[in-house]
């Protein structure tokens, strides 16, 4: 019985590549430390002052894992992902858990919601391998048992046998569910409040699309606000401001790192620029956005081109500054109308 990959070893890269204050920083050192009942006492006092806290609350569900309470662990990473739907690592533990109970569809389908919600995610890939290769140990034993002189099945379950053998982390532990810690998460810009999928036992969950409708982030001051089209065009005054108000939003979005407002300034019809699969282009957008420690972008001298009633071209000047990089370019957006809105649907260095 293969053992899904365990994320604690990954707290410490955690603490090192983002410096947690006060008590979340407490907290996952009393977890590294193994004195989870302290840890949880301590979790629990942090969100009686900040009961919306999402790093204190996945902590806590860390520490309600390590002392066994798993049905309030469930609870609680449910509560995490239903309120925070673009996080995929409470579906990661979730699966971890109902693991534990050999409650695999269940496993299954937490861990196909990870992924969709971050195709990225490698330790989701890694742990949905390890339950099917799981599974794959359950029915080959099965089938030996009915069948034990069928040559094929001996062989295909030495194979599994042997694939567990070289690696320690799937090692069974007495035939039962193996316990495994979820690492805590890296705290992200705010989250849109997007309706959430359902997840059953079975079947798998559909994936779901992003949303289309672009969120309204309020004004930033790194985010410079458009100047007026330096040219008159065939659009309505009001259609070109709604153009730039898009605009407005999208570099608002950028400069305050909130991924999920940035990329909802995107068409699903988007042409990715080395024709990469969308949900691939996401991942790498998501990266750059949140990586930096701060971003400012500036857009001036827009000039909107109305192809059609639906679809516009908008040339401008564009500043970003990082800590990590400066410049100004040409920039060509190709925008489509949506609702009230415009949604990028090519972009190009121009």
């Amino acid at each position: 019985m293969p053992r899904l990959r365990s994320l604690f070893v990954s707290l410490a890269l955690l603490a090192s590549a983002h410096v947690l204050a006060g008590d979340a920083e407490d907290i996952q050192q009393l977890l590294k430390a193994r004195q989870y009942p302290q840890a949880l006492e301590r979790a629990d006092k942090a969100l009686a002052g900040s009961p919306k806290d999402v790093q204190l609350r996945f902590l806590r569900g860390l520490a309600l894992t390590e002392t066994g309470r798993t049905d309030e662990a469930i609870k609680a990473f449910t509560q995490i992902a239903e309120e925070n739907p673009g996080l995929p690592e409470p579906y990661n533990n979730l699966a971890v858990l109902y693991a534990q109970q050999n409650q695999y569809d269940k496993a299954r389908a937490a861990l196909q919601m990870a992924i969709q919600t971050n195709p990225s995610y490698a330790i989701a890939h890694e742990n949905l391998g390890d339950l099917y290769a799981r599974l794959a140990s359950q029915s080959y034993d099965k089938a030996l048992q009915l069948e034990s002189g069928n040559a094929k099945i001996q062989t295909k379950l030495t194979l599994v046998h042997e694939l567990f053998s070289r690696n320690p982390q799937m090692a069974p532990r007495g035939g039962s569910p193996t316990r495994i810690a979820a690492a805590a998460i890296t705290p992200r810009p705010t989250l849109p409040a997007t309706p959430v999928p359902t997840r059953a036992a079975t079947p798998l969950p559909t994936p779901t699309k992003a949303p289309s409708a672009t969120p309204a982030p309020t004004a930033t001051p790194t985010a410079k606000p458009t100047e007026a089209p330096k040219q008159a065009d065939t659009g309505k005054p009001a259609d070109r401001q709604r153009v730039l108000n898009s605009i407005d939003r999208w570099a608002a979005a950028w400069s305050k790192q909130n991924a999920d407002a940035y990329l909802a300034s995107y068409s699903k019809n988007f042409r990715t620029p080395k024709g990469q699969k969308y949900a691939e282009w996401a991942s790498e957008r998501r990266d750059r956005v949140t990586a930096p420690k701060r971003i400012e972008v500036g857009i001036s001298n827009p000039e909107v081109e109305f192809i059609d009633g639906n679809t516009v071209k908008v040339k401008l000047r564009q500043s970003y500054k990082s800590d990590r990089l400066s410049s100004t370019t040409g920039k060509v957006l190709i925008m489509e109308r949506s609702g009230d809105g415009w949604l990028i649907v090519e972009e190009r260095a121009g």
